[in-house]
């Protein structure tokens, strides 16, 4: 799972009045035992990078690392008259 850095989000950065980031992740996935990689800068912060999605991808999450294993962007088959 990758966890973006939390923009202009209300109450996450007060103390004792919510749970922190970490602490809703960790209750989303219940009992699941799978990576996750938190703070990586991608969509609207940092870089501005863009997340695909639906592809399949290598996850460490010690290393902060996230490699596609496949393209995100796939060419288009035209057919018909001149295709």
């Amino acid at each position: 799972m990758v966890v973006g850095v939390p923009y202009a989000i209300d109450g996450l950065d007060l103390p004792d009045t919510s749970p922190t980031l970490p602490e809703i992740v960790l209750d989303v996935l219940g009992d699941r035992d799978i990576p996750v990689l938190g703070d990586a800068e991608f969509g609207h912060v940092g870089a501005k990078l863009p997340m695909p999605v639906g592809i399949r991808v290598a996850l460490d999450a010690q290393q902060r690392s996230l490699s596609p294993l496949e393209p995100a962007v796939r060419p288009i088959t035209v057919t018909g008259p001149g295709g």
